[in-house]
């Protein structure tokens, strides 16, 4: 898988429950928004549309010029570089990684440096994918693992996490976790089930977090 992937393959439509729906009605509690990894726009759309004043950050420049419809700016960067933050102002009361922080080399850098521009008492929205989810667990029983376009095993991902390494990293990264939302598969299984073993039926977790008090503005 050589070719140019672009960051339009992300887009969906929000729908009537699941992740993206949850993902914007946390982030709309807030009013400056700052999305890292927005894509094409396709939830800062709806993010605008209850009021919200949006910057993107993209490193696909042809999906950003699109967000731009939506955003009131759109930073064109790659979050692995280092001078990414001098760049942004501290203006945010939202700041939201949304299947963002498993393609970065450094992703606790990433979340540290974010702390800069969040206003004091603001919130950090965090999305990543769990490799722990039962069918990638029984992918690799069978001896397979096959990366993809999109998804869990996406192949622009560097890292991996399950549901308690990701909460490791949000912790270690300066934050503490104010809630944190399991996003469950398994189809037709039941909720019982489920429940009990949240850690295989979990496809994603979400945390919604803030900066401890002695690392507010990155110091």
């Amino acid at each position: 898988m050589t070719q140019k992937l672009s960051a339009a393959r992300y887009e969906n439509p929000l729908g009537e429950s699941g992740r993206n729906r949850l993902f914007v009605e946390l982030a709309a509690q807030g009013h400056r928004i700052l999305e890292f990894g927005c894509a094409t726009g396709f939830l800062s759309r709806h993010l605008v549309e209850r009021g919200c004043k949006v910057t993107g950050v993209e490193i696909d420049a042809e999906a950003a010029e699109k967000a731009k419809e939506w955003c009131d700016q759109v930073l064109v960067t790659d979050l692995n570089r280092q001078d990414w933050v001098g760049k942004l102002t501290r203006e945010y009361d939202t700041i939201l990684f949304g299947d963002v922080l498993e393609h970065l080399v450094d992703p606790e850098f990433a979340l540290q440096e974010a702390a800069k521009v969040l206003l004091p008492g603001g919130r950090v929205i965090i999305c990543l994918p769990n490799i722990a989810y039962w069918k990638i667990r029984v992918s690799l029983l069978m001896g397979k693992f096959e990366y993809t376009s999109a998804g869990t095993l996406d192949v622009t991902h560097l890292r991996f996490y399950t549901p308690e390494t990701a909460r490791k990293l949000v912790e270690e990264s300066g934050y503490r976790i104010l809630s944190t939302y399991a996003l469950m598969g398994g189809g037709k299984i039941g909720n019982r089930i489920r429940r009990i073993f949240r850690g295989l039926f979990t496809v994603q977790v979400m945390f919604v977090a803030q900066v401890r008090e002695s690392t507010s503005g990155g110091e």
